[in-house]
């Protein structure tokens, strides 16, 4: 019986390095970028909003060895920057929860699969 676990976990991957490409592209250009000064001041709230963005992308980074625990980071860091503003759930952003299920799910088959061979036995 083949395991759809490496399927799963290399979507994950995929899924979640174009993530880190895109946003990762966006963070760097900006911090390193010559950018004309901000139309408004950044208040707390947009500092909240960015730190949990970060956070999830960390998340997602971190799920390519620990998938549980990478997951659940970016799962809440997301969460918390929905709650915050709803709009980051928005496409793209809706790419980052669903990667982090799909490490969530790889992890669960790769424990299940024993299980299962075992019991079809």
């Amino acid at each position: 019986m083949i395991s759809a676990a490496p399927l799963v976990r290399w979507t994950a991957r995929t899924l979640s390095a174009l993530v880190l490409l895109f946003w990762g592209f966006f963070l760097v250009a900006h911090l390193l970028g010559g950018s004309a000064a901000a139309a408004r001041d950044l208040t707390i709230h947009d500092y909240a909003i960015l730190g949990s963005l970060c956070v999830s992308l960390a998340g997602l980074a971190v799920a390519w060895r620990w998938e549980l625990a990478g997951g659940a980071v970016a799962l809440a860091a997301i969460a918390v920057c929905a709650a915050l503003n709803w709009r980051v759930l928005v496409f793209p952003g809706t790419l980052i929860p669903i990667a982090a299920l799909l490490f969530w799910l790889a992890a669960w088959l790769r424990q299940a699969a024993p299980k299962l061979a075992g019991a079809s036995r």
